[in-house]
């Protein structure tokens, strides 16, 4: 364990270190007008007209250019001293030099073919680097992708991202949770702007953002646990939202859209900067549907969102950059049960509010050294619960193959029936198809009222330094404090205690070769009040053989990863409820995973092919397990178990550069899970038992068509059969064999969208959801949404 006085001693030096940086402060020049002129060229030595020549001091910048015809720049500065000077040009890498200028002075630029695409990514180290170095396997989605997708919500983005998989109750708005390469549904380190947002234990419900909020979203797969510690043990997914900047003019923008089912999303936001060093953003978003089930259900099925986000950022002098930002959220919404069994359920609810803010402190002393510090708040308020127990009813079904079998020859739904039905082929069963039997209900299918709650609180301080050294290696090292509570488990237990505090420490060391080949080195040590010290070392390497070039074959780059995850147990996992016994000596639960894979492009990238290959061992699992007495027995429900694996394999493929307008991207994901340990006498648990909800075959194909000022969009999203389980206490007729429904069938979904640009201000789309009108099951019991047509509209008022 982590003595309390090293703790003590670091937290007081990076204090120390920050109210020093507050009063750092550099010589003033003198006040003379400098002059940078030269040329920006390509490899070739071909002029680039119209690239951006930038200087900047610190974090500000201080002027600006733009090439001419005959690649020449001009750029006036009002003083000397040290500067950073940044070429750039759209499909180009970036050229930056720093100078130390005491008079006008000559500064050329080559820039050389920069990977299509290429962007900065920020989660794969917690630093700034290009998507072209970054060797983990991670997705970036801008706010153009995912208005091309239409997607409502950030569960239908990262479903775009291979090897991962939604499995959600349906509806909209219902709970939606993501299973990334295998892993289990809390396996996901889900930040917002910085800000973890995942409650107690690491459980999220993706539905709960809307897509109007999001500026870019990065998805990084793989244990990440050496840079974000419980939690990224199977991805880690950060969304940005909407951010102003301090060289734009003030502008209004948003969108409004309707359609079926009395759907209804719109969200408005002001943003823009002030005097090249004030950036500010505000805006609100909803969403809100009658529900496409509201006929079937007793209680309707209305589901209402909104949010309100806002940020603030601030440049002091050249070197300091200050960043306030938080939001709100809230939605309102039904818990119904199976409804494609029986009756949906009356008086349920399914409420939650959530609020989160950061404040960020960056100092860039130098050209070799920045530090920054921030503190985080993070808030989640839940209700669900069943106000009135519901009469018991009956299930009477056709089942086709095996009970107790592995998985795909486990039992499946052909059909459910009426009572005479059942009984005529009881009667008779000549008139059932080899291979199938009947199954019912022998006790029916009750309803039991509930209530759940929970006030879960996460307060955050953290402290990150980077050094870097012989021009390109980035040393980081930083110290993280979290505290976890929740206040109302502490009420309804009358005593305290049950909050979580973790200390973390972690250092990662990035080192780049020839700007060609590139290797990162990192861990976190994790000293935790309940689960004690945790270390999770990661190491992730990867290049290019085939630097980046304008040939047939334009790149062929090469990558792997092994890392170690970790994640707690929840608090209910730990401290129980009315229905079960927690356990308080578990321990957290392990992840190792490794990948490795390549990326080829051609045609002087015009084409696309990456593969992957990936393998993941979970260890010490929680499982749950039956007490006699359930509840209030004081024999513990849940225990940690051997665990599962999974491994498969990644392709994607696509048309990078559009050929005729059109540009395409494929994909496709094998991932094989098994259980490797169980407590359980449920079929759906033995050893051997694919993972429930994970799809062994699934893909998506995405076709953008462009002409003018017109597009149009189509997305298919395939899922193949997974097992499942439908949980009904099912017993086979003819002997009486308990027995479940464990096969979900896949299914496939086409979405279309066009849209066209009438002025500089303002676009139409018009958008079709599962435009074959497919009927499938998300998850067994419950029926995704039917056919839907939206029509609306993007506005852009300002500059």
């Amino acid at each position: 364990m982590v003595t309390k006085r090293f703790k003590a001693s670091v937290v007081c030096g990076a204090v120390s270190l920050l109210a020093t940086s507050l009063v750092v402060t550099t010589p003033i020049a003198a006040r003379q007008a400098l002059m940078v002129t030269g040329t920006v060229t390509d490899s070739s030595g071909a002029a680039l007209p119209g690239a951006t020549v930038q200087a900047l001091r610190g974090n500000r910048v201080t002027g600006t250019t733009t090439t001419l015809p005959d690649g020449r720049y001009q750029l006036q500065l009002q003083a000397a001293g040290s500067y950073r000077l940044r070429a750039q040009l759209e499909g180009f890498a970036v050229g930056t030099v720093t100078l130390q200028l005491d008079a006008s002075e000559t500064q050329n630029f080559q820039l050389g073919l920069a990977p299509l695409n290429d962007t900065i990514v920020v989660t794969a180290s917690s630093t700034a680097e290009s998507r072209a170095s970054v060797t983990e396997s991670f997705s970036v989605f801008t706010a153009e992708d995912i208005q091309a997708l239409g997607s409502p919500s950030l569960a239908e983005v990262v479903q775009q991202v291979p090897g991962l998989n939604i499995a959600s109750t349906g509806r909209e708005g219902s709970m939606a949770s993501l299973f990334s390469r295998g892993g289990e549904s809390d396996y996901n380190h889900v930040l917002v702007d910085g800000v973890r947002v995942n409650v107690s234990g690491g459980q999220f419900d993706f539905s709960r953002i809307s897509a109007t909020e999001i500026d870019r979203v990065e998805v990084v797969r793989g244990a990440q646990s050496a840079l974000y510690g419980s939690g990224a043990i199977g991805s880690v997914v950060q969304i940005f939202t909407k951010r102003g900047s301090p060289t734009a003019a003030p502008r209004v923008y948003g969108s409004f859209e309707g359609g079926t089912f009395n759907t209804t999303r719109s969200d408005l936001r002001i943003l823009g900067g002030a005097q090249q060093r004030i950036d500010y953003q505000l805006g609100a978003a909803y969403r809100g549907s009658d529900g496409a089930f509201q006929e079937q259900l007793p209680d309707g099925d209305r589901f209402d969102q909104s949010s309100v986000d806002g940020s603030f950022g601030a440049i002091l002098g050249d070197q300091i950059r200050l960043r306030a930002a938080g939001r709100y959220g809230n939605a309102r919404g039904r818990a119904v049960g199976p409804m494609v069994y029986g009756p949906g359920d009356n008086g349920t609810l399914a409420d939650s509010e959530d609020y989160s803010g950061h404040l960020t402190f960056d100092h860039t002393v130098n050209t070799r050294f920045n530090h920054s510090a921030v503190v985080t708040y993070f808030r989640n308020d839940q209700v669900s619960n069943d106000e009135i127990s519901d009469p018991t009813y009956n299930v009477f079904a056709v089942l086709a193959g095996k009970p107790g079998a592995i998985f795909p020859n486990s039992p499946r739904l052909v059909r459910l029936v009426d009572q005479t039905t059942f009984s005529t082929l009881a009667a008779d069963p000549s008139e059932l198809d080899a291979g199938q039997f009947l199954a019912s209900t022998p006790y029916g299918v009750s309803d039991w009222p509930y209530t759940f709650a929970s006030e879960f609180r996460r307060n955050t301080v953290k402290y990150q330094a980077n050094v870097t050294w012989l021009s390109e290696q980035v040393l980081s090292a930083g110290y993280e404090y979290e505290h976890d509570k929740d206040p109302l488990l502490e009420r309804d237990r009358t005593a305290a205690g049950f909050g979580i505090a973790n200390h973390a420490y972690f250092v990662q060391q990035q080192f780049v070769l020839a700007d060609q080949w590139f290797a990162t080195a990192g861990i976190r040590v994790d000293d935790n009040s309940r689960f004690g010290t945790e270390a999770s070392p990661k190491i992730s390497v990867g290049g290019y053989p085939l630097a980046i070039t304008d040939g047939a074959v334009s790149s062929v780059k090469l990558f792997a990863n092994v890392g170690r995850g970790v994640k707690n147990p929840t608090f209910s996992e730990l401290f129980g409820s009315a229905w079960v016994d927690g356990n308080a000596a578990l321990t957290p639960e392990r992840a190792t995973t490794i990948d490795a894979g390549a990326e080829i492009t051609f045609d002087a990238q015009r084409w696309l092919g990456r593969a992957t290959w990936f393998d993941n061992d979970y260890r010490d699992q929680v499982a749950f397990q039956y007490s006699p007495g359930w509840g209030g027995d004081g024999i513990p429900d849940y225990l940690n178990i051997d665990g599962s694996q999974a491994r498969g394999i990644e392709l994607e493929g696509g048309l990078q550069r559009p050929i005729g307008g059109v540009t395409a991207m494929a994909s496709y994901a094998y991932v094989d899970t098994a259980v490797v340990a169980s407590v359980s006498t449920s079929e759906q648990f033995q050893p051997g038992q694919p993972l429930l909800r994970r799809p062994r075959h699934s893909g998506n194909l995405s076709v953008n068509y462009t002409q003018g000022a017109a597009s149009i969009h189509l997305n298919m999203r395939i899922t193949g059969d997974r097992h499942d389980a439908s949980r009904l206490g099912l017993s086979r007729l003819s002997d009486g064999l308990p027995v479940d429904i464990t096969l979900n069938p896949g299914y496939t979904l086409v979405s279309l969208s066009g849209q066209y640009r009438i002025s500089a201000g303002l676009t139409m789309f018009l958008r079709v959801d599962n435009l074959t009108d497919a009927q499938y099951e998300s998850a067994l019991g419950y029926p995704g949404l039917p056919r839907a047509f939206v029509i609306g509209g993007r506005f852009n008022l300002g500059k």
